[in-house]
């Protein structure tokens, strides 16, 4: 009997040697109450739910390693780190939303987004003192430059000390797209940065550089379609690759830029348009009888490619489309010759490619 009793001890002491669950207590305002309280993950998909009960709310569970979760109250959404044994707090009641964890990995971050936040006021502070006394936006911007600097080095050493913690990949993910337009720029990051493909911003950054790679100077045009002005299909390849050089306009009615560039854009087709060169509106974003009240408000007489906002052609993500205006000039083979032209730029730029 006494045998059976001392293996029974070590038995007890390995069923409390597992990982300890991370606790999740929240607290939300009255609005909430008998609403439904999530927990997800990067993807998306719910690992925890609850009612909210007398404005409050509560998680519990194990994760694998350092997890990137959101906590999700209807439209409210709070990013939590969690890692196993932290007891973390979240006050949704506050805007914005505080959340710790008693010098866990979320105060670890609020303590350098506390630095961030104080940069950022004395900076604009600076700038607002400049621009009151008269001083002209671009000399302003020249004035604060070095205070810019500074100010992206907290992120940066943020990121470069938190590089084998969730902290520093929540960091990146803040800045990515400020600091990164190269594909093999930010792989160099992401294999340095531990928990770096945990953050979305990340991930959706890295999707749409991969894209951009495909269609960047010097590829081949990527075909997509949408609608003619009669409703009728109409693709990029009825105008690309035919042997003339196409000037296609990504655009839409509500952009202001766009239509600045529209003089441009006419004032060429009359120039050049015929055999060896023609405008190509492609209409993207938009409302469908905006964009034909648009081109008779505007005078725009060259040929244009509807993209309906249905989801199901996504002409901007397959050409790594972040903003519009987008005018890329195409070789009469389909080669992408340029993008990103503009104004006096463009005009120079697409009759010296038709001497």
């Amino acid at each position: 009997m006494k045998k059976l009793m001392y293996l029974a001890v070590p038995a007890l002491l390995l069923a409390s040697c597992g990982p300890k669950e991370y606790a999740i207590q929240g607290k939300t305002t009255g609005e909430y109450e008998g609403k439904l309280a999530l927990l997800q993950n990067k993807e998306g998909e719910t690992v925890d739910s609850c009612v909210v009960a007398d404005s409050a709310f509560a998680f519990a569970g194990l994760v694998a390693d350092q997890s990137a979760y959101v906590i999700s109250v209807e439209k409210t959404k709070v990013p939590v780190m969690v890692q196993n044994g932290a007891t973390i707090t979240a006050d949704l009641t506050q805007a914005p939303a505080e959340v710790s964890d008693n010098g866990g990995l979320n105060d670890q971050l609020n303590a350098i987004m506390q630095t961030v936040s104080e940069a950022s006021k004395a900076l604009n502070e600076k700038a607002e003192k400049l621009m009151a006394e008269g001083i002209a936006y671009p000399q302003v911007r020249d004035s604060i430059q070095g205070d810019i600097e500074a100010l992206y080095d907290i992120y940066r050493k943020g990121i470069s000390e938190n590089k084998e913690n969730l902290v520093g990949a929540r960091i990146l993910g803040m800045v990515v797209r400020e600091f990164y337009n190269d594909l093999a720029e930010l792989d160099s990051v992401i294999a340095e940065v531990k928990y770096a493909t945990e953050i979305k911003a990340v991930n959706d950054l890295r999707t749409f550089l991969e894209v951009a790679e495909k269609t960047k100077e010097g590829k081949m045009f990527v075909d997509f379609s949408g609608l003619d002005l009669e409703g009728n299909e109409s693709k990029l390849s009825d105008y690309v690759g035919k042997g003339k050089y196409v000037l296609a306009d990504f655009w839409a009615s509500w952009c202001g830029p766009c239509k600045r560039e529209i003089p441009n854009l006419i004032e060429l087709q009359k120039q050049f348009g015929g055999e060896k060169f023609v405008v190509l509106g492609v209409n993207v974003w938009d409302q469908e009888d905006k964009f034909k009240e648009a081109l008779k408000e505007e005078g725009i007489t060259y040929p244009q490619i509807y993209v309906p906002r249905d989801g199901k052609v996504n002409a901007t993500e397959l050409y790594g489309i972040q903003g519009i205006p987008q005018i890329m000039l195409f070789g009469p083979d389909g080669t992408i010759v340029k993008r990103n032209l503009r104004g006096q730029e463009m005009k120079a730029f697409v009759a010296d490619q038709l001497k």
